[in-house]
């Protein structure tokens, strides 16, 4: 198996992790899905991936990699990501958690 960063430590990797309110799982899904297809487009996006609980369904992750953190402040100031963003909260239990690593191994 092979993940980006094998081919390029330099690559920031970000984690943004959520839980969607009781009942709002799916349409909380529905949101996040229609992020994906924009944001591959997006030039210095390596990975954008989106994840589900398999244990508890109403968690959501994200795992994406990027060129470098500029890259990622283009990203959050994209059309498509500014027009989500105000939705999310209200599908949300609890606090959206963005996490930024570089890869040490």
């Amino acid at each position: 198996m092979s993940i980006p960063t094998d081919e390029d430590r330099s690559l920031l990797t970000v984690v943004a992790t959520m839980r969607a309110q009781p009942g709002k799982e799916e349409e909380l899904q529905a949101l996040l899905e229609g992020l994906i297809e924009p944001t591959r487009a997006e030039a210095d996006c390596t990975t954008y991936a989106l994840h589900r609980g398999s244990q508890d369904p109403a968690v959501f992750i994200f795992i994406e990699h990027w060129t470098d953190q500029a890259a990622l402040d283009a990203h959050l100031g994209t059309p498509h990501l500014q027009a989500a963003l105000p939705k999310i909260p209200e599908l949300l239990d609890g606090e959206l958690v963005i996490t930024t690593l570089n890869r040490v191994a």
